[in-house]
């Protein structure tokens, strides 16, 4: 995949950007490896207090956000009381009594509304997730830290490759799957590179991008969106898919690329509602297909191996990181080079 990467970088004014990317994607697998390793005593303390209190509050900005949300759908599956909240929106409308276990997500440490909210938890059991130890949520909290230092580049692959796999660890540990299944999701990736060609000619032709899913896969998808919007400057609708069905269907056309993101079991299932919309609507489809069913009719899918849980999604991340860099590098010379955010928001 790193070769479809530098195929299209050939397009850009300035490289620098997608460079910055790629020497982090290059080191995401085995540093992901390691951090489950080197945070072992952290993710056994982590899992003690999850299981004795059966809650958890998870505060997040941007792609920590959603790498949250993901990790509170798992945990919900195995009876926790798992709540993921935006750390803009606690500080400000917070729960009025928590007194359960906090988790703070960020790589850096440092992003100023998630730093905000520690003062307004005290008493509770408060871990992270992060980067960078030495940071003000590191230090003020039971740190797990994830292997390598901070991120440099600008967009989120790395870093959120290796807080999934560590939240993805405590879920082990929760009994949820095994170490074994857990090494196997990630060295996983899609069965062909060429579906992901494919995909990517829909996505740059396409006047408007939507893309799509539900529960665990819900997140993975505003994943993908988030890193489209911030590479690309391209507008890219998100939604749940239950939400996507309760009217903004209506935006579908022949000049939309719908990007899907499929798990197994039921939820697969209902994916299957979205041909007869294709017929009418007329719109391109991608899929990132992690179920047993068929494909879906006249859908571009990148298969996967089936599943419906975190390890299936760990699974999808370097082909999603893919297609959104190389769709970034169509539409924009200067990739990877943001023109007014920064990779550390300190400022709200």
């Amino acid at each position: 995949m790193r070769a479809m990467i530098e195929k299209y970088a050939s397009l850009l004014q300035d490289g620098s950007g997608v460079q910055a990317i790629l020497a982090e994607m290059d080191r995401q697998i085995s540093d992901a490896s390691i951090s489950i390793d080197s945070a072992k005593e952290g993710v056994r303390e982590f899992s003690k207090a999850i299981r004795t209190n059966k809650a958890l509050l998870l505060l997040g900005m941007g792609a920590s956000h959603y790498a949250n949300e993901l990790f509170a759908l798992q945990l919900r599956k195995v009876g926790i009381q798992a709540i993921a909240i935006s750390a803009s929106e606690f500080l400000y409308d917070p729960l009025p009594v928590w007194k359960a276990p906090v988790l703070f997500t960020s790589q850096s440490g440092e992003s100023v509304e998630t730093v905000r909210c520690l003062s307004l938890l005290q008493g509770c059991q408060l871990f992270s997730i992060t980067l960078n130890g030495n940071s003000t949520i590191g230090r003020k909290t039971y740190a797990l830290v994830a292997s390598g230092g901070e991120e440099k580049a600008f967009a989120g692959t790395r870093s959120v490759t290796l807080t999934i796999s560590l939240m993805a660890s405590v879920c082990e540990v929760l009994g949820c799957f095994t170490k074994k299944d857990l090494q196997s999701a990630l060295h996983s990736g899609p069965e062909t590179v060429d579906s992901l060609e494919k995909a990517l000619g829909l996505l740059i032709q396409a006047r408007q991008v939507v893309a799509t899913g539900r529960s665990l896969f819900s997140p993975i998808a505003h994943l993908f969106a988030l890193g489209c919007e911030e590479l690309s400057r391209e507008s890219i609708l998100c939604l749940e898919s239950g939400q996507l069905r309760h009217g903004p269907t209506e935006i579908l056309s022949s000049d939309t690329t719908l990007v899907l993101f499929r798990q197994d079991g039921t939820l697969g299932q209902l994916a299957g509602s979205f041909e007869e919309l294709q017929k009418k609507a007329g719109f391109s489809f991608v899929v990132f297909d992690a179920s047993s069913c068929r494909a879906l009719d006249r859908a571009v899918t990148i298969r996967f191996p089936a599943g419906e849980d975190m390890l299936a999604v760990l699974g999808m991340m370097s082909a999603f990181q893919t297609l959104m860099i190389t769709f970034a590098c169509a539409k924009n010379p200067y990739t990877g080079i943001p023109r007014y955010g920064s990779k550390v928001t300190t400022s709200e």
